[in-house]
């Protein structure tokens, strides 16, 4: 079986809860529950030379992530979002600013990396300092023949937002955004009067994309090319956690999408993946592919988004 590199491309930090700290970062929990799944997860970031950078590297190292596309940065902190769940499990962030990922720098370690990698992830919050944005964006540059994951992952919008949003969407080949982050895009793009289809159409055919994941919360997933649209319901879980749920389900996806699996099949894989995370706490939990497998047995009921379940196979 073939064992894909997955790197996720920004930001590791710490996620800070009233009574424990996970470690957290989009990219970073993408690639190891990419890790988690049987691929070799890279981390491409920076942290700082402090105690919280020291311990993010000793806990990599004991999971047996390699992490020497870490750079450390000898004055700036590592990076912090405290956390807070409301009754469903859902969180709202508070980022630390002018943070070790916010600097990361085009060495020679990550040039020499590119080209071995399958697949890569990136959002927006690395790139909200010029220094990393310019980072991200030559790294994109650089890449042959690697799949591209755009997780938009907003926590603000500023002026420069659309710029930064259309430079990236032209280096994309998945698009993957939830419903909030839809809305956000429809308003950056001036789309908010057309249905997501539609809108969804507009971007693929704009900047050449190959597919975008609309993640729906309980509700599942919707996908969508400029030829397939498929929809997937949620499974009925109790959430406890959903911080890194949406993380879990774009490396399952990507990791079924890189092995030509069906889009039907990728989708229902990914939600399982998402929502076994979501009903435990931290984004990267513990688990196995048996508890997949385990989970995927079980006569679960669906949560069905009605504006999508025409979609459904």
């Amino acid at each position: 079986m073939i064992t894909y590199k997955i790197a996720g491309l920004g930001e590791v930090l710490w996620d800070v809860y009233q009574d424990a700290k996970y470690l957290g970062g989009a990219p970073a929990n993408f690639a190891l529950h990419a890790q988690r799944l049987g691929a070799e997860g890279i981390i491409i970031s920076r942290v700082g030379d402090d105690l919280l950078g020291k311990e993010l590297l000793a806990l990599l190292n004991k999971w047996g992530v390699k992490t020497e596309a870490i750079q450390i940065d000898p004055h700036k902190p590592t990076g912090t979002v405290h956390v807070k769940l409301d009754a469903k499990g859902v969180p709202t962030f508070t980022c630390s600013q002018d943070v070790a990922f916010d600097y990361l720098e085009f060495d020679e370690k990550l040039k020499m990396l590119l080209p071995q990698l399958d697949a890569v992830l990136y959002g927006t919050l690395i790139q909200r300092n010029s220094v990393a944005r310019k980072t991200v964006q030559r790294a994109l540059n650089e890449l042959k023949d690697v799949l591209v994951v755009f997780d938009v992952n907003f926590r603000e919008v500023s002026s420069e937002t659309k710029a930064i949003v259309s430079e990236s969407l032209r280096k994309t080949d998945i698009l993957k955004i939830n419903e909030t982050e839809l809305q956000m895009l429809q308003e950056i793009f001036d789309g908010t009067s057309q249905p997501p289809g539609d809108f969804l159409e507009r971007l693929l055919e704009e900047f050449s994309l190959r597919l975008v994941c609309l993640t729906l919360g309980e509700n599942g997933c919707y996908c969508q090319s400029s030829s397939e649209r498929y929809y997937s319901p949620g499974f009925r879980i109790q959430p406890v956690d959903t911080t890194g749920a949406g993380d879990a389900f774009i490396a399952a996806f990507v990791i079924s999408y890189l092995q030509a699996q069906p889009l039907p099949r990728a989708m229902e894989f990914a939600n399982a993946v998402g929502a076994l995370v979501a009903g435990r706490n931290g984004a990267v939990p513990p688990y196995t592919r048996q508890d997949i497998d385990q989970f995927l047995q079980k006569d679960w009921k669906r949560n069905v988004d009605k504006q999508f379940e025409k979609y459904w196979n």
